[in-house]
């Protein structure tokens, strides 16, 4: 799971406070000056857009369910031990009974409001508002009502609704690049990270490596997803930030792009293996899952799928909502 993030619509601009009757000094004048440029800069950072159409979104929603679950149609609705939340649909979704002390993000009440604003018809009992909590405040009350008819219809539900929310992880990947430019206050880096996430857009028809890798491993801004690097002692993240920084080519073809992207998405993971050794044992499924980002998805489907172990390897390390 991920530690609760603030939700960022645009870049910070922290403007210093002054005394009541007293004139700012020059250096705070600079600074509110500096940190208003900078805004400036970011704004006008022309990040790509793109709505995918439902045959696609349905195949990219398919792709994420094997995954993260191996293609099971029960482990789209799931809490494993150890947790007081279920994980729900094709991007393993949190959502909490109100017994539950939140400490990671939560997403099903967001996935449920943005399928609501696209008219998606939703189980009565979950079309309320607001969006009810959990109703399995435990996993053996979830294990008891694995099959009653409320945990089948929402099973069901889950199962007929992968293009959409499929449509929610876009949402979610496009909006990334506010958080991630919000938190990286150098000027060249930001221009930087857009410019790679521009050549990434543009090169992947489907948005799959976007939507899957931020799925799994988050937009990078977050300090406590973060480890020691050993050599240098700083602290490197592994999500979708640190991967752009990583790529430095400048050619528009596409599988070169992709290629590119899938290669920094492999050092950034083999990167945190070195630094988090214990993370070893998923290494050589972490590297496969890169490895699919250099197609595109009409191309997967004509490869065989190879089913990831049990959807326990991915609970300390997948990036949830």
């Amino acid at each position: 799971g991920r530690p609760a993030e603030v939700q960022t619509t645009g870049p910070k601009v922290v403007v210093p406070s002054t005394e009541a009757g007293k004139p700012a000094t020059a250096e705070r004048k600079s600074d509110v000056r500096s940190a208003a440029r900078d805004a400036k800069d970011t704004k006008n950072l022309s990040v790509p857009q793109r709505v995918l159409p439902a045959e696609v979104a349905q195949k990219i929603g398919r792709k994420i369910w094997l995954n993260e679950a191996g293609g099971r149609r029960d482990a789209i609705t799931s809490l494993n031990a150890g947790e007081e939340f279920a994980s729900l649909g094709i991007g393993h979704f949190i959502w909490y009974p109100v017994t539950a002390k939140p400490p990671y993000e939560e997403g099903f009440p967001g996935l449920v409001a943005f399928l609501r604003k696209g008219k998606t018809p939703l189980p009565a009992w979950l079309d309320k508002t607001p969006i009810p909590a959990c109703p399995w405040t435990s996993r053996a009350d979830f294990k008891r009502n694995f099959n009653s008819p409320q945990m089948r219809q929402l099973r069901q539900f889950l199962l007929d609704t992968m293009a959409e929310q499929t449509q929610f992880l876009v949402a979610r990947a496009q909006g990334a690049m506010d958080k991630i430019l919000a938190n990286t206050p150098d000027s060249g880096e930001r221009e930087h990270i857009v410019a790679q996430y521009s050549r990434v857009v543009r090169a992947s028809e489907d948005l799959y490596p976007l939507i899957d890798y931020i799925n799994f491993k988050g937009e990078g801004t977050n300090p406590s997803e973060t480890a020691v690097d050993k050599e240098t002692g700083q602290r490197q993240g592994w999500g979708l930030k640190q991967v752009l920084l990583k790529m430095n080519g400048t050619t528009t073809e596409p599988k070169a792009v992709l290629a590119e992207y899938s290669d920094a998405v492999q050092i950034v993971l083999q990167q945190r293996v070195r630094n988090l050794p214990s993370n070893r044992i998923w290494e050589a499924g972490w590297l496969r899952r890169a490895e699919t980002y250099r197609r595109p998805i009409a191309q997967l489907e004509q490869v065989p799928e190879r089913a990831p172990r049990k959807s326990s390897r991915y609970r300390a390390d997948n990036t949830r909502f």
